[in-house]
Protein backbone atom coordinates (compact mmCIF):
# COMPACT_ATOMS: atom_id res chain seq x y z
CA UNK A 1 0.00 0.00 0.00
CA UNK A 2 2.81 2.40 0.81
CA UNK A 3 4.23 1.64 -2.47
CA UNK A 4 1.13 2.40 -4.78
CA UNK A 5 1.00 5.45 -2.42
CA UNK A 6 4.83 6.52 -3.30
CA UNK A 7 4.31 5.85 -7.09
CA UNK A 8 1.32 8.51 -6.76
CA UNK A 9 3.15 11.11 -5.40
CA UNK A 10 6.11 10.68 -7.78
CA UNK A 11 3.43 10.84 -10.79
CA UNK A 12 2.32 14.55 -8.99
CA UNK A 13 5.60 15.53 -9.16
CA UNK A 14 6.16 14.57 -12.63
CA UNK A 15 2.52 16.61 -13.52
CA UNK A 16 3.84 19.56 -11.53
CA UNK A 17 7.44 19.74 -12.80
CA UNK A 18 6.88 18.69 -16.52
CA UNK A 19 7.12 22.04 -18.33
CA UNK A 20 10.31 22.51 -16.58
CA UNK A 21 11.72 19.23 -18.02
CA UNK A 22 10.81 20.19 -21.61
CA UNK A 23 14.52 20.10 -22.44
CA UNK A 24 15.23 17.70 -20.61
CA UNK A 25 18.38 15.32 -21.77
CA UNK A 26 19.35 11.85 -21.08
CA UNK A 27 23.36 11.35 -20.61
CA UNK A 28 25.87 9.27 -19.40
CA UNK A 29 28.08 6.94 -20.71
CA UNK A 30 25.17 4.46 -21.59
CA UNK A 31 21.65 6.62 -21.61
CA UNK A 32 18.74 4.99 -21.78
CA UNK A 33 15.04 6.37 -22.03
CA UNK A 34 12.53 3.15 -21.52
CA UNK A 35 9.55 2.61 -21.02
CA UNK A 36 7.84 -0.70 -18.98
CA UNK A 37 4.63 -2.22 -19.43
CA UNK A 38 3.23 -4.66 -16.77
CA UNK A 39 -0.56 -5.74 -16.63
CA UNK A 40 -1.12 -4.63 -12.92
CA UNK A 41 0.16 -5.80 -9.56
CA UNK A 42 -1.01 -9.26 -8.01
CA UNK A 43 -0.27 -9.46 -4.20
CA UNK A 44 0.64 -12.68 -4.65
CA UNK A 45 2.77 -13.21 -7.60
CA UNK A 46 3.60 -9.60 -8.10
CA UNK A 47 3.89 -7.90 -11.25
CA UNK A 48 1.19 -9.49 -14.07
CA UNK A 49 3.69 -9.89 -17.57
CA UNK A 50 2.07 -8.78 -20.19
CA UNK A 51 0.81 -10.57 -23.15
CA UNK A 52 0.33 -11.09 -27.04
CA UNK A 53 -1.28 -8.31 -28.65
CA UNK A 54 -0.59 -5.69 -25.28
CA UNK A 55 0.23 -2.37 -26.39
CA UNK A 56 3.98 -2.25 -24.83
CA UNK A 57 4.19 1.24 -24.78
CA UNK A 58 3.81 4.12 -27.72
CA UNK A 59 5.84 7.92 -27.37
CA UNK A 60 4.06 10.83 -28.80
CA UNK A 61 4.97 14.19 -30.41
CA UNK A 62 2.32 16.66 -29.11
CA UNK A 63 1.04 20.19 -29.97
CA UNK A 64 -0.67 22.69 -27.90
CA UNK A 65 -3.69 24.01 -30.68
CA UNK A 66 -6.66 26.21 -29.86
CA UNK A 67 -8.99 23.61 -28.68
CA UNK A 68 -7.21 23.93 -25.25
CA UNK A 69 -5.52 20.57 -25.53
CA UNK A 70 -2.46 18.80 -26.75
CA UNK A 71 -2.93 16.68 -29.66
CA UNK A 72 -0.34 13.93 -31.43
CA UNK A 73 0.73 15.03 -34.91
CA UNK A 74 3.34 11.38 -34.64
CA UNK A 75 3.63 8.27 -32.95
CA UNK A 76 5.90 5.61 -32.33
CA UNK A 77 4.38 2.60 -30.73
CA UNK A 78 4.92 -1.05 -30.36
CA UNK A 79 3.08 -4.70 -29.49
CA UNK A 80 3.69 -7.75 -28.26
CA UNK A 81 3.28 -9.77 -31.22
CA UNK A 82 3.73 -13.33 -30.25
CA UNK A 83 3.97 -15.86 -27.24
CA UNK A 84 5.62 -13.81 -24.10
CA UNK A 85 8.69 -16.09 -23.23
CA UNK A 86 9.94 -16.21 -19.32
CA UNK A 87 13.42 -14.09 -21.20
CA UNK A 88 11.93 -11.76 -23.32
CA UNK A 89 8.85 -11.63 -25.80
CA UNK A 90 8.46 -10.70 -29.89
CA UNK A 91 7.38 -7.36 -30.59
CA UNK A 92 7.12 -4.75 -33.57
CA UNK A 93 7.47 -1.23 -34.15
CA UNK A 94 5.21 0.99 -35.86
CA UNK A 95 5.31 4.82 -37.17
CA UNK A 96 2.07 6.91 -37.17
CA UNK A 97 1.15 10.11 -39.11
CA UNK A 98 -1.76 11.57 -40.47
CA UNK A 99 -4.44 14.04 -39.63
CA UNK A 100 -7.02 14.01 -37.81
CA UNK A 101 -6.16 10.22 -37.13
CA UNK A 102 -2.98 8.70 -37.07
CA UNK A 103 -2.63 6.05 -39.41
CA UNK A 104 0.45 3.04 -39.30
CA UNK A 105 2.90 4.31 -42.03
CA UNK A 106 5.90 2.31 -41.10
CA UNK A 107 5.23 -1.30 -39.79
CA UNK A 108 9.05 -3.25 -38.99
CA UNK A 109 7.65 -7.14 -37.76
CA UNK A 110 9.63 -8.95 -34.92
CA UNK A 111 11.77 -11.13 -37.94
CA UNK A 112 12.93 -7.79 -39.04
CA UNK A 113 10.59 -7.17 -42.33
CA UNK A 114 9.99 -3.64 -43.50
CA UNK A 115 6.44 -2.40 -44.64
CA UNK A 116 5.96 1.09 -45.89
CA UNK A 117 1.73 1.42 -46.83
CA UNK A 118 1.41 -2.12 -45.21
CA UNK A 119 1.54 -3.38 -41.75
CA UNK A 120 1.55 -6.95 -43.09
CA UNK A 121 5.08 -6.92 -45.22
CA UNK A 122 5.61 -10.23 -46.85
CA UNK A 123 9.17 -9.11 -47.81
CA UNK A 124 12.32 -7.55 -46.28
CA UNK A 125 11.35 -4.66 -47.73
CA UNK A 126 7.28 -4.30 -48.98
CA UNK A 127 6.31 -1.16 -50.81
CA UNK A 128 2.82 -0.47 -51.22
CA UNK A 129 2.61 2.56 -53.37
CA UNK A 130 5.19 4.76 -55.45
CA UNK A 131 8.82 4.43 -54.76
CA UNK A 132 11.63 7.10 -56.12
CA UNK A 133 15.46 6.89 -55.91
CA UNK A 134 17.89 9.29 -57.26
CA UNK A 135 21.02 6.68 -56.54
CA UNK A 136 22.19 3.36 -57.43
CA UNK A 137 19.43 0.51 -57.23
CA UNK A 138 20.52 -2.94 -55.74
CA UNK A 139 18.77 -6.34 -55.28
CA UNK A 140 16.22 -8.35 -57.18
CA UNK A 141 13.00 -7.28 -58.72
CA UNK A 142 10.09 -9.00 -58.12
CA UNK A 143 7.49 -10.19 -60.28
CA UNK A 144 3.58 -10.17 -59.83
CA UNK A 145 1.49 -13.10 -60.45
CA UNK A 146 -1.18 -11.41 -63.38
CA UNK A 147 -1.42 -14.94 -65.70
CA UNK A 148 -4.76 -14.29 -66.88
CA UNK A 149 -5.58 -10.49 -67.84
CA UNK A 150 -4.47 -8.84 -70.80
CA UNK A 151 -4.03 -5.13 -69.19
CA UNK A 152 -4.09 -2.29 -72.08
CA UNK A 153 -1.32 -0.13 -72.40
CA UNK A 154 -3.35 2.32 -70.24
CA UNK A 155 -2.94 0.44 -67.09
CA UNK A 156 0.62 1.26 -67.36
CA UNK A 157 1.93 4.59 -66.54
CA UNK A 158 5.37 6.35 -66.56
CA UNK A 159 6.36 2.93 -64.94
CA UNK A 160 8.35 -0.09 -65.65
CA UNK A 161 5.89 -3.17 -64.98
CA UNK A 162 7.30 -6.83 -64.60
CA UNK A 163 4.84 -9.55 -64.12
CA UNK A 164 4.70 -13.46 -64.67
CA UNK A 165 2.20 -14.00 -67.64
CA UNK A 166 0.52 -17.09 -69.42
CA UNK A 167 0.25 -17.28 -73.12
CA UNK A 168 -3.62 -18.03 -72.97
CA UNK A 169 -3.93 -14.75 -71.07
CA UNK A 170 -3.22 -12.53 -73.74
CA UNK A 171 -6.14 -11.64 -76.10
CA UNK A 172 -3.33 -11.73 -78.86
CA UNK A 173 -0.63 -13.97 -78.17
CA UNK A 174 3.06 -14.16 -79.48
CA UNK A 175 3.53 -16.93 -81.88
CA UNK A 176 4.99 -19.53 -79.11
CA UNK A 177 4.69 -22.79 -77.41
CA UNK A 178 5.17 -21.66 -73.88
CA UNK A 179 2.71 -21.98 -71.61
CA UNK A 180 3.75 -19.32 -68.58
CA UNK A 181 6.58 -16.53 -69.46
CA UNK A 182 7.77 -13.31 -68.24
CA UNK A 183 6.10 -10.04 -69.27
CA UNK A 184 8.32 -6.81 -69.32
CA UNK A 185 6.23 -3.47 -69.99
CA UNK A 186 8.03 -0.30 -70.50
CA UNK A 187 5.96 2.57 -70.31
CA UNK A 188 7.99 6.17 -70.37
CA UNK A 189 4.88 8.25 -70.92
CA UNK A 190 4.46 11.53 -72.95
CA UNK A 191 4.74 11.28 -76.38
CA UNK A 192 6.84 7.96 -76.22
CA UNK A 193 5.24 4.53 -77.35
CA UNK A 194 5.14 2.07 -75.01
CA UNK A 195 6.50 -1.03 -75.55
CA UNK A 196 6.16 -5.07 -73.82
CA UNK A 197 9.08 -8.16 -74.17
CA UNK A 198 7.12 -11.25 -73.56
CA UNK A 199 10.20 -13.68 -72.69
CA UNK A 200 9.23 -17.28 -73.64
CA UNK A 201 10.47 -20.48 -74.04
CA UNK A 202 11.15 -20.46 -77.23
CA UNK A 203 12.91 -17.01 -77.48
CA UNK A 204 12.04 -13.25 -76.88
CA UNK A 205 9.16 -11.75 -78.04
CA UNK A 206 7.96 -7.84 -78.78
CA UNK A 207 4.98 -5.34 -79.13
CA UNK A 208 4.56 -1.97 -78.80
CA UNK A 209 1.60 0.63 -78.93
CA UNK A 210 0.94 4.28 -78.31
CA UNK A 211 1.10 5.90 -75.15
CA UNK A 212 -2.17 5.55 -72.57
CA UNK A 213 -3.89 2.83 -75.74
CA UNK A 214 -7.11 1.39 -75.09
CA UNK A 215 -5.75 -2.32 -76.06
CA UNK A 216 -2.59 -3.70 -77.95
CA UNK A 217 -3.19 -3.75 -81.24
CA UNK A 218 -0.13 -4.50 -82.91
CA UNK A 219 0.94 -7.76 -83.05
CA UNK A 220 3.88 -9.89 -81.73
CA UNK A 221 7.45 -9.96 -83.43
CA UNK A 222 9.80 -12.41 -82.45
CA UNK A 223 13.31 -11.02 -81.61
CA UNK A 224 16.24 -13.24 -83.57
CA UNK A 225 18.46 -15.24 -81.57
CA UNK A 226 21.28 -17.73 -82.17
CA UNK A 227 18.33 -20.55 -81.84
CA UNK A 228 16.16 -19.36 -84.81
CA UNK A 229 19.29 -19.62 -87.18
CA UNK A 230 20.16 -22.31 -88.63
CA UNK A 231 23.08 -22.13 -91.63
CA UNK A 232 26.16 -22.71 -93.85
CA UNK A 233 29.21 -20.72 -93.71
CA UNK A 234 29.68 -19.48 -97.17
CA UNK A 235 25.40 -19.29 -97.85
CA UNK A 236 23.71 -16.48 -97.57
CA UNK A 237 20.79 -16.83 -95.64
CA UNK A 238 17.06 -16.62 -96.65
CA UNK A 239 14.02 -16.51 -94.19
CA UNK A 240 12.67 -19.80 -94.04
CA UNK A 241 9.98 -19.13 -91.80
CA UNK A 242 8.58 -15.60 -90.24
CA UNK A 243 10.98 -15.73 -87.70
CA UNK A 244 13.90 -18.24 -88.49
CA UNK A 245 16.65 -17.86 -91.02
CA UNK A 246 18.32 -20.75 -93.30
CA UNK A 247 19.83 -21.14 -96.54
CA UNK A 248 19.50 -19.65 -99.72
CA UNK A 249 20.70 -20.79 -102.90
CA UNK A 250 23.42 -18.12 -103.43
CA UNK A 251 27.21 -18.85 -102.48
CA UNK A 252 29.50 -16.67 -101.82
CA UNK A 253 32.83 -17.62 -100.42
CA UNK A 254 34.01 -13.87 -100.68
CA UNK A 255 36.25 -14.83 -104.23
CA UNK A 256 33.42 -16.67 -106.19
CA UNK A 257 28.96 -16.28 -106.47
CA UNK A 258 27.06 -19.19 -107.04
CA UNK A 259 23.69 -19.48 -107.76
CA UNK A 260 22.51 -22.97 -106.89
CA UNK A 261 25.77 -24.35 -106.66
CA UNK A 262 28.79 -24.29 -103.70
CA UNK A 263 31.57 -24.80 -105.95
CA UNK A 264 31.21 -22.40 -108.78
CA UNK A 265 33.87 -22.93 -112.21
CA UNK A 266 37.18 -20.93 -111.22
CA UNK A 267 36.99 -19.46 -114.34
CA UNK A 268 34.16 -17.35 -113.74
CA UNK A 269 32.88 -14.74 -111.01
CA UNK A 270 29.71 -16.18 -111.32
CA UNK A 271 28.25 -19.27 -111.76
CA UNK A 272 24.53 -20.13 -112.29
CA UNK A 273 23.45 -23.57 -112.42
CA UNK A 274 19.83 -24.26 -113.82
CA UNK A 275 17.48 -22.22 -115.56
CA UNK A 276 18.24 -18.44 -115.66
CA UNK A 277 14.67 -15.87 -116.93
CA UNK A 278 15.18 -12.09 -117.24
CA UNK A 279 12.17 -10.20 -117.65
CA UNK A 280 13.94 -7.28 -117.80
CA UNK A 281 17.16 -5.97 -120.07
CA UNK A 282 19.85 -7.36 -120.18
CA UNK A 283 23.68 -5.68 -120.30
CA UNK A 284 26.68 -8.07 -120.43
CA UNK A 285 30.01 -5.48 -120.57
CA UNK A 286 32.29 -8.10 -121.28
CA UNK A 287 31.83 -11.52 -123.29
CA UNK A 288 29.30 -14.22 -122.89
CA UNK A 289 29.64 -17.76 -123.64
CA UNK A 290 26.53 -19.66 -123.82
CA UNK A 291 26.89 -23.52 -123.59
CA UNK A 292 29.97 -26.12 -122.29
CA UNK A 293 31.80 -26.45 -125.51
CA UNK A 294 32.32 -24.37 -128.46
CA UNK A 295 34.21 -26.41 -131.47
CA UNK A 296 36.76 -28.81 -129.82
CA UNK A 297 38.64 -27.54 -126.57
CA UNK A 298 36.69 -24.43 -127.00
CA UNK A 299 35.23 -23.33 -123.45
CA UNK A 300 35.40 -19.92 -123.64
CA UNK A 301 34.69 -16.85 -125.97
CA UNK A 302 37.55 -16.31 -128.43
CA UNK A 303 39.33 -13.18 -128.56
CA UNK A 304 37.95 -10.70 -130.34
CA UNK A 305 33.89 -11.84 -129.84
CA UNK A 306 31.25 -10.46 -127.52
CA UNK A 307 28.97 -13.71 -127.90
CA UNK A 308 29.92 -17.26 -128.11
CA UNK A 309 26.98 -19.32 -128.60
CA UNK A 310 27.22 -23.73 -128.25
CA UNK A 311 24.61 -24.66 -130.37
CA UNK A 312 21.78 -23.65 -132.41
CA UNK A 313 20.15 -20.11 -132.31
CA UNK A 314 16.34 -19.00 -133.00
CA UNK A 315 15.01 -15.51 -133.18
CA UNK A 316 12.53 -13.87 -135.05
CA UNK A 317 14.47 -11.69 -135.82
CA UNK A 318 18.58 -10.84 -135.98
CA UNK A 319 19.51 -7.52 -137.17
CA UNK A 320 23.24 -6.79 -137.37
CA UNK A 321 25.14 -2.97 -137.58
CA UNK A 322 27.91 -2.94 -139.81
CA UNK A 323 30.51 -0.34 -139.71
CA UNK A 324 31.45 -0.70 -142.85
CA UNK A 325 28.78 1.20 -145.54
CA UNK A 326 26.24 -1.39 -147.61
CA UNK A 327 27.92 -2.04 -151.33
CA UNK A 328 25.78 0.42 -152.77
CA UNK A 329 28.93 1.37 -154.00
CA UNK A 330 28.61 -0.81 -156.46
CA UNK A 331 26.23 1.44 -158.37
CA UNK A 332 28.55 4.28 -157.96
CA UNK A 333 30.05 5.54 -161.63
CA UNK A 334 33.36 5.10 -160.12
CA UNK A 335 32.86 1.46 -159.55
CA UNK A 336 34.75 -1.14 -161.79
CA UNK A 337 32.14 -4.05 -162.62
CA UNK A 338 34.31 -7.33 -163.27
CA UNK A 339 33.26 -8.67 -166.51
CA UNK A 340 32.12 -12.12 -166.19
CA UNK A 341 34.98 -13.75 -168.11
CA UNK A 342 37.11 -12.47 -165.13
CA UNK A 343 34.90 -13.86 -162.65
CA UNK A 344 34.46 -16.70 -164.60
CA UNK A 345 38.48 -16.82 -164.35
CA UNK A 346 38.64 -16.52 -160.36
CA UNK A 347 35.91 -19.10 -160.20
CA UNK A 348 38.12 -21.63 -162.03
CA UNK A 349 40.98 -20.76 -160.10
CA UNK A 350 39.67 -20.24 -156.35
CA UNK A 351 36.76 -22.07 -156.68
CA UNK A 352 34.54 -19.59 -155.16
CA UNK A 353 33.12 -16.18 -156.05
CA UNK A 354 35.90 -13.16 -155.95
CA UNK A 355 34.82 -11.43 -152.16
CA UNK A 356 33.76 -13.78 -150.78
CA UNK A 357 34.98 -16.43 -147.77
CA UNK A 358 36.04 -19.85 -148.90
CA UNK A 359 34.80 -23.15 -147.11
CA UNK A 360 37.99 -23.54 -145.66
CA UNK A 361 37.41 -20.15 -143.95
CA UNK A 362 34.03 -20.56 -142.62
CA UNK A 363 35.05 -24.17 -141.07
CA UNK A 364 38.32 -22.75 -139.51
CA UNK A 365 36.82 -19.20 -138.51
CA UNK A 366 32.91 -19.28 -138.39
CA UNK A 367 30.36 -17.45 -140.47
CA UNK A 368 30.93 -13.43 -140.02
CA UNK A 369 26.80 -12.48 -140.65
CA UNK A 370 27.55 -8.74 -141.64
CA UNK A 371 30.31 -9.48 -143.60
CA UNK A 372 29.10 -12.00 -146.03
CA UNK A 373 26.16 -10.61 -145.92
CA UNK A 374 27.56 -7.03 -147.52
CA UNK A 375 29.64 -9.75 -149.87
CA UNK A 376 26.51 -11.40 -150.52
CA UNK A 377 24.33 -8.39 -151.12
CA UNK A 378 27.72 -7.22 -153.22
CA UNK A 379 27.57 -9.71 -155.60
CA UNK A 380 23.76 -9.64 -156.18
CA UNK A 381 24.09 -6.08 -157.17
CA UNK A 382 26.67 -6.91 -159.63
CA UNK A 383 24.54 -9.28 -160.89
CA UNK A 384 21.67 -6.91 -161.17
CA UNK A 385 24.21 -4.56 -163.19
CA UNK A 386 25.42 -7.87 -165.57
CA UNK A 387 21.70 -8.30 -166.42
CA UNK A 388 20.91 -4.88 -166.47
CA UNK A 389 23.82 -5.13 -169.15
CA UNK A 390 22.82 -8.20 -170.81
CA UNK A 391 19.09 -6.54 -171.28
CA UNK A 392 20.44 -4.34 -173.34
CA UNK A 393 22.31 -6.01 -175.24
CA UNK A 394 19.22 -8.45 -175.70
CA UNK A 395 16.67 -5.33 -176.40
CA UNK A 396 19.26 -4.19 -179.36
CA UNK A 397 19.82 -7.52 -180.74
CA UNK A 398 15.68 -7.80 -180.98
CA UNK A 399 15.87 -4.10 -182.92
CA UNK A 400 18.11 -5.77 -184.96
CA UNK A 401 16.46 -8.94 -185.43
CA UNK A 402 12.99 -7.06 -186.24
CA UNK A 403 15.01 -4.86 -189.36
CA UNK A 404 16.39 -8.09 -190.67
CA UNK A 405 13.01 -9.53 -190.63
CA UNK A 406 11.54 -6.31 -192.00
CA UNK A 407 13.99 -6.09 -195.15
CA UNK A 408 13.77 -9.94 -195.59
CA UNK A 409 9.96 -9.65 -196.00
CA UNK A 410 10.22 -7.37 -198.86
CA UNK A 411 12.50 -9.44 -200.45
CA UNK A 412 10.31 -12.04 -200.74
CA UNK A 413 7.56 -10.02 -202.34
CA UNK A 414 9.80 -8.27 -204.81
CA UNK A 415 9.88 -4.84 -203.66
Amino acid sequence: MKMNALYFVLFLAALAFGPQLANAQITGQNPLMATNKNNGYDPVTGKKPVEEDDLVGRFQFRGWVTDGFYHPGVEIRSSVTGTVQNDGFPADLQLRTGFPTLVTRLHITDDGKIGVGTVDPLFDLDVVGNTHTSGNFYGRIHFDDNLSGDAAPVTYTDEAYFELHALAGFATAPASTTVDGGLFTLAPGGASQDHQLYFADDGIFHRREASGAGAWGNPWEKLLSSADINGTPNIVAKFTGPSSLGDSRIYDDGLRVGIHTTSPDTNFDTDIKGDTKADGNLTVTGSAFVGSVLGVGVTSVPAGFKLAVDGNVICEELRVLLSPSWPDYVFGKSYRLMPLEEVEQAIAAEGHLPGIPSAQEIESEGLPMGVITAGQQEKIEEAFLHLIEMNKQLQALQQENALLKERLEKLERGE
